[in-house]
C-alpha cells in the first residue's frame, strides 16, 4: 500500500471519526491504553518536558500533561481538536501541533524526551522519522517508541499479527537499529499478546 492510498484510507478514520477513537478502544477493554502505558517506566522525570508524537485523541496525553511540560504533534486535526478541548475541560496545559513527523516545529535539544505510541510504523520514512526525534531530544534525553512488530522468538501468531498489520498499510519494524545507528544507548521489552509489542528506549550520550 503506497503512502498516498494509506493516508486516503485512514485520514478519515483518524480525522472525522476522531470522537469514536476511544469508544473503540473501550470496547476492546481499554488494550491499546493499557499497552501504550507501558512506555511510563522509561520516561524521564516528572517536570521534564516531553513530546508526544502521535497523540491521537489525547487519552495518554491527558495523563503526562498532568506530570511534565508537554507538547504534541499528530497529523490529525480532528484528533488535535478533540485532545485540545479534553486539555481545556481539564485545566491542563500542553503545546499542540498538526503537522509532518518529517519537519518537527522545534529546536535542536528542545525535550527530554520524545514519545511515540502506535504511530511509528505508520511513517514509510523510518529514517527521517528518527532523524528528527533524536534532533529535538537534549544529550542524556531519550526517545520511547511503542508499536507493534515481530517477536524475537520468531512465533507464528505474532508474526501472524505482523502480516495483517503490513496488509493494512503498517511498516513493520525493529526500531534498535534505528537509535543504535544514531549513537543512541538502547533498551527493548516485548509483551502483550504472544509478545508482539514492544517499546524500545534510546539515551542519547550525555
Amino acid at each position: 500500500m503506497t503512502e498516498k492510498i494509506q493516508r486516503r484510507f485512514w485520514d478519515p478514520v483518524y480525522d472525522r471519526l476522531a470522537w469514536l477513537y476511544d469508544g473503540v478502544d473501550w470496547f476492546t477493554g481499554n488494550t491499546t491504553h493499557r499497552l501504550r502505558r507501558r512506555a511510563l517506566p522509561y520516561l524521564p522525570p516528572a517536570g521534564s518536558r516531553l513530546l508526544e508524537i502521535g497523540f491521537g485523541s489525547g487519552r495518554l496525553h491527558l495523563e503526562l500533561a498532568a506530570r511534565f511540560e508537554m507538547a504534541g504533534l499528530d497529523l490529525a486535526r480532528g484528533m488535535a481538536l478533540l485532545t485540545r478541548r479534553r486539555l481545556l475541560r481539564r485545566g491542563l496545559r500542553s503545546a499542540l501541533c498538526v503537522g509532518n513527523t518529517y519537519a518537527l516545529p522545534w529546536p535542536d535539544g528542545r525535550f527530554d524526551g520524545v514519545l511515540s505510541t502506535f504511530a511509528f510504523s505508520a511513517f514509510p520514512d523510518a529514517e527521517k522519522a528518527m532523524d528528527e526525534m533524536v534532533r529535538v531530544i537534549r544529550p542524556g534525553g531519550r526517545v520511547i517508541i511503542v508499536d507493534a512488530g515481530e517477536a524475537s522468538d520468531g512465533n507464528r501468531p505474532a508474526h501472524a499479527l505482523a502480516r495483517a498489520w503490513t496488509a493494512l498499510g503498517d511498516f513493520m519494524r525493529d526500531e534498535v537499529p534505528l537509535m543504535e545507528a544514531r549513537g543512541l544507548d538502547v533498551q527493548r521489552e516485548e509483551y502483550g499478546p504472544w509478545r508482539c509489542v514492544h517499546v524500545v528506549a534510546g539515551t542519547k550520550p550525555a
